[in-house]
Order: C-alpha cells, then sequence, then structure tokens
C-alpha cells in the first residue's frame, strides 16, 4: 500500500528532472548550430570578398585581342582580305555519275577504286554540309569530324566543291590560304598568333563558319633534302605560310568542338610535297578527287552540248 502511494509522486518528480535535461540539452545544440551558422556566414563573406577573376582564353593570340568584341574582329579580318565571299555554286554543278561497274568489282583485300563524282557529292553531303548546316545534326554525328583535306590533281573540282558547300550552308569563309595570308599580320610571330585567334574567335561567334586553307602543303611542308650550298631556312621567317601551323593546331584541338560550327577544308594538289604526319594530326578525313572516268565524262558531255 505505501508503495503505491509513493510512486506516482516519484514518477512525477523523474518525470520533471528528465524535462529539464532534455530542454538543457536542445538549448546547448541550438546554441552550438547558432555558432557553426555564423562561422558559415563568415567563410561566405569571405569567399565573396576574395572574387577570383575569370580566366580567359589559354591559347596563341588570345590574350592580344581580349579587348575587342567580335564584330570588331570580322571588320579588320574583311579589311585584311581573309574574309572573303566565294561565288556561290551549287553541289549539283559537281557533275557526275557513281560508278556502277567499280562499285561492283571492290575488294576488301585489294586497293580500293577512284571514287566516283557521286559518291564524293554524298560524303560531302553527309559529313560536311548537314553538320555544319545543323547544330543538331552537329551534336547527334556519331564521328566528330572537324577537318577534311582534299587532294587530287589540279582541276578536278576542289575549289568548286568548297565554294558549294559554302553556299548550301550559308556559311562565313574565312580563307588561311597562303596567298590570303602572305604579307598580312606578319609582322612578328605574336601578329600571325593574333590572326588566327581572330579568326578562331569570329568564326565561333558568327557561325557556321568554314576555313578555307587551299595549298595546304605549303602550311604543313614535308622536310626536304638540304642541296650543297644551301642556306638555312629561317626559323621564325613571317614570310613562310608554315607560320600558322601551330597556332592553328592548338585553336583546332581545344576551340572546334562538337557545338562549334566551324569546319576547316583543305586543299592540295601535291599530298607528297606535305607533311604526312602533320596531314594524319590535323585533318580527321581526306577525300580524294581523281580524273573523271567514263560515266562523268559522258554525262558532262551531254549536260554541256545539250
Amino acid at each position: 500500500m505505501a508503495r503505491e502511494a509513493v510512486l506516482p509522486e516519484v514518477e512525477k518528480d523523474q518525470i520533471k528532472i528528465v524535462d529539464a535535461m532534455i530542454k538543457q540539452e536542445l538549448s546547448n545544440m541550438m546554441a552550438i548550430a547558432k555558432i557553426k551558422a555564423k562561422k558559415k556566414k563568415g567563410k561566405k563573406k569571405a569567399k565573396k570578398g576574395k572574387k577570383k577573376k575569370k580566366k580567359g582564353i589559354k591559347l596563341p593570340g588570345a590574350k592580344y585581342i581580349k579587348d575587342k568584341s567580335e564584330y570588331e574582329l570580322l571588320v579588320e579580318l574583311i579589311q585584311h582580305g581573309i574574309v572573303k565571299k566565294l561565288p556561290p555554286t551549287s553541289l549539283k554543278d559537281f557533275i557526275g555519275e557513281f560508278n556502277y561497274i567499280h562499285s561492283m568489282l571492290d575488294d576488301i583485300k585489294d586497293t580500293p577504286y577512284d571514287p566516283s563524282m557521286a559518291l564524293i557529292r554524298q560524303l560531302v553531303t553527309e559529313y560536311i554540309i548537314f553538320p555544319l548546316g545543323s547544330l543538331l545534326v552537329r551534336q547527334r554525328f556519331p564521328e566528330h569530324v572537324r577537318s577534311f583535306l582534299f587532294y587530287g590533281p589540279t582541276g578536278t573540282g576542289k575549289t568548286q566543291v568548297v565554294r558549294a558547300i559554302a553556299t548550301e550552308t550559308n556559311s562565313v569563309v574565312f580563307d588561311l590560304s597562303p596567298l590570303s595570308i602572305d604579307g598580312q599580320f606578319a609582322e612578328s610571330k605574336a601578329r600571325t598568333e593574333t590572326m588566327v585567334a581572330m579568326v578562331m574567335i569570329a568564326a565561333k561567334e558568327y557561325s557556321p563558319s568554314l576555313i578555307y586553307i587551299d595549298e595546304a602543303e605549303k602550311v604543313m611542308p614535308g622536310k626536304k633534302k638540304k642541296k650543297k650550298g644551301q642556306k638555312k631556312a629561317k626559323k621564325n621567317d613571317m614570310t613562310n605560310p608554315n607560320r600558322i601551323k601551330v597556332a592553328l593546331t592548338k585553336w583546332r584541338a581545344k576551340w572546334v568542338t562538337e557545338d562549334t560550327r566551324i569546319t576547316i577544308v583543305g586543299c592540295t594538289s601535291e599530298p607528297h610535297e606535305g607533311n604526312k604526319k602533320d596531314f594524319r594530326k590535323f585533318y580527321d578525313k581526306a577525300i580524294y578527287f581523281p580524273f573523271p572516268d567514263y560515266t562523268t565524262r559522258r554525262l558532262m558531255w551531254k549536260t554541256f552540248i545539250t
């Protein structure tokens, strides 16, 4: 009986003690949380106070034009004759038929036959015109192809196809051919790098853009045997077309991506004069332009006579 009478009072006392302990623990936890919150705010303020400057483009020549707008760069390139408007040409004007006989005789083990004009049109359309003309196609294209080399004898239609690409995609053409850059930005190495940087930045802003390099073997020349009594070539010769090679290679590797509609096309009728290693490293694909075969010649005669 005594136990039953005393037990409720003891329980009440214990409940009060436990409640007091819990309240004290909660107040301690809240005090600690406030201190931590103040510390975090202090750190955030310190971080805000020490804002890092935005990093610029770390590529050759970019630091020399950081204060110029893309429009100013484009105007300057037009004035120097690097941005050009090529004569409008349709890809249909590159006349030629598919060579059905060669396609039947082709063997994987043997050397393949020369591509027909119709096959060249198909490759150019699928690999260059569609990805360059549409950002969606470029992003979803299974192969990331940024640069092409057109090689073959003189008069086989390489330049005509370049004009057709520019016309079909409505691209801005930046001409970095040796003839175009002769005497342009040739005062020093820094000026040459500036020219390449201007071309790349303007090409990205005003995409789709086509960077055209005619006589590509002069930009990436092969090593030649020195003749007796021949003087050594200067390392930093600003009159040499290969002065743009290093800067152009670095920009292509880091600047031309799946999200930038920029395509580089090089043409050469003397690929043996160029450096094969540099060609393979710089150009993702190469398309051979042969002389017209019988079926193409027949179609050309029929088209031009009638």
